[in-house]
């Protein structure tokens, strides 16, 4: 979650050229993040079978686990005063024409051009990219404070991660590592609760959104400032993808588990508690809606109705549904 300590938009990030920077990096050092399955355990392929990791962990043990190089183990902030501490009279620094820096920097802005690209793109009905890209440029305009962002989901989640930007530290929070689905509404009432004075922005796959969605009683009982934009592609991955023939044949009766009532009207469930609904299917309504809610600051639900073929499934396992 140390997305936005550093601004995305900082000419040193290199999400956008993560596979370059961890592939080709001598030394790495981490901090307060663990050598999992999410930064492929620190071992080769993904990662040079040379890098030497220093490794900043409050959790001795994740150090004895991992057999750095060097392992550092403390709070993250007291380390980090005390390296700086230590380099500030002689520190360590590559210049902007360095060419390790200048092949990121080249990387993350052709990656960035390419994804800018297909971004730009109207595409109605809607896939992921395009009311993605609405939402990440309504978010920006609200400046700072920047608005805390929730999000959970399959597709949504990982197109998130790469879109939606975070300029500011401590502003977003999303099913984590092992994906834990529902815990989307808990986070906007936690968020809305410790930053009174920041908006909360929820982005979810109509899956996630499910496990607590009835968490909207809560967000109009205490009226707080909580947007939650569910992407409605009417399934987990997608709505209903019967053939012709599966529709009227023997299975006409049973759909794939993971689809759901297409058309599921989300809005309407904030709505029976007194909260404000809104049902969105084109980039000018969800501009327009987005602009309303946000500078209404009371609960909200939109509900934006996805291609139900834009997702794609984790492990290809459509067949089997």
């Amino acid at each position: 979650m140390g997305k936005g300590l550093l601004p995305d938009s900082h000419e040193l990030a290199a999400t956008a050229a993560r596979s370059l920077a961890i592939g080709k990096c001598d030394v790495a050092l981490v901090v307060g993040a663990r050598l999992n399955w999410l930064l492929h355990f620190g071992e080769p392929p993904k990662w040079s079978k040379d890098v030497k990791f220093i490794l900043v962990d409050v959790c001795e043990e994740e150090i004895q686990l991992r057999q750095p190089c060097l392992g550092l183990a403390g709070d993250a902030k007291q380390v980090l005063d005390m390296i700086n501490l230590e380099i500030k009279d002689n520190p360590f620094c590559l210049g902007k024409s360095h060419p390790w820096v200048e092949a990121i920097s080249k990387k993350a802005r052709d990656n960035v051009s390419r994804m800018e690209a297909q971004l730009a793109k109207d595409v109605v009905p809607f896939n992921f990219l395009t009311p993605m890209r609405i939402i990440r440029d309504a978010i920006l305009e609200v400046g700072s404070p920047a608005p805390i962002l929730i999000s959970e989901g399959a597709n949504t989640m990982d197109v998130g991660r790469s879109v939606l930007i975070q300029t500011e530290p401590r502003t977003r929070l999303d099913a984590g590592t092992w994906g834990t689905m529902g815990v989307g509404l808990g986070y906007c009432i936690a968020a809305a609760v410790a930053s009174p004075d920041r908006l909360v922005v929820a982005v979810e796959g109509d899956s996630g959104f499910g496990f607590s969605a009835m968490e909207v009683e809560t967000l109009v009982r205490y009226q707080l400032p909580v947007v939650v934009i569910v992407f409605n592609n009417g399934g987990v991955y997608g709505g209903d993808r019967r053939n012709p023939e599966e529709i009227t044949g023997p299975y006409k009766d049973d759909p794939a588990p993971t689809s759901f009532v297409p058309g599921a009207a989300y809005h309407v469930l904030i709505e029976a508690f007194g909260g404000k609904g809104y049902l969105v299917g084109t980039p000018d309504e969800l501009k327009s809606a987005l602009a309303e809610s946000f500078s209404l600051r009371k609960p909200v639900v939109i509900n934006v109705t996805i291609d139900p073929y834009a997702g794609a499934e984790s492990g290809r396992m459509q067949h089997k549904n």
